[in-house]
């Protein structure tokens, strides 16, 4: 079990990180937003309203400071979705930046549902049976219901990649001051002021949200050849994230 439970981790780590890179358009705009319970579903849509913002800083100025604050965050969250090679991945992800405590659940098309908690040194992988198959899991393991998995001490090397900086890193590394459109729109997304930055190519290629109180980014959203939308949320809070009780731990002899 320990080369398969440890494989699954990394898979789960990679799908988190690799949404990334699947948010970006061809013009390399990603998709990001946020919220932060454990369930998979998509970010609910919210009510928006765009209106010219002729005092808005630069749009180079705002990219800087909301990647500053973000990769300095000890905490946060998001849930979404994207669209990777033709397939539709929703997550809910809320962690901490090094990736030592984290709650990832991901709902891959055809894949199967997952969820990866990530607690202290220790890293527990819950899957519907769908996913247990796709990864080659043992016949009890695809058997284990809504019980999770302990995967072995060697797999707490990895919770890097379960790191919400990890994942910023990616995202922030496909935008540069260069591809940003010079005008800056003003909208309101879920009761709050945001700075809106697009591609030069327009809206259509991938916009960031930043809220104008805190610089703290709000959503991405991707492009009409890679579609998604991020909604992020508990920047710097308490995410309360906890190991699963004794009971929803499946014992493997």
């Amino acid at each position: 079990m320990k080369t398969f439970t440890t494989r699954v981790v990394a898979v789960s780590g990679a799908i988190a990180i690799s949404l990334g890179a699947a948010a970006c358009s061809k013009s390399e705009t990603p998709t990001s937003g946020s919220t932060g319970s454990s369930s998979s579903t998509p970010a609910a849509s919210t009510s928006s309203t765009s209106t010219p913002a002729g005092d808005a800083p630069e749009a180079s100025d705002i990219l800087d400071k909301a990647k500053t604050n973000a990769l300095a965050a000890t905490s946060g969250a998001f849930v979404g979705q994207v669209d990777q090679s033709g397939k539709t991945i929703k997550i809910d992800f809320k962690g901490t930046s090094d990736g030592k405590t984290a709650d990832i659940a991901i709902e891959m098309e055809g894949d199967g549902k997952a969820r990866v908690i990530s607690v202290g040194d220790a890293v527990y992988i819950q899957g519907d049976e769908t996913f247990w198959k796709k990864q080659g899991a043992p016949a009890s393991v695809q058997k284990a219901g809504d019980k999770f998995i302990k995967a072995p001490s060697s797999a707490g090397s990895m919770t890097e990649s379960l790191s919400l900086k990890s994942f910023l890193q990616k995202a922030f590394g496909a935008v540069t001051p260069e591809q940003l459109a010079t005008d800056v729109a003003s909208e309101n997304v879920g009761g709050v002021d945001c700075w809106v930055l697009t591609d030069k190519k327009g809206k259509a290629e991938g916009a960031l949200y930043v809220s104008k109180d805190k610089n703290e980014v709000v959503r991405f959203t991707g492009s009409t050849d890679s579609p998604g939308q991020l909604d992020f949320s508990q920047w710097n809070a308490d995410l309360g994230i906890k190991a699963p009780e004794a009971s929803q731990i499946m014992k493997i002899s």
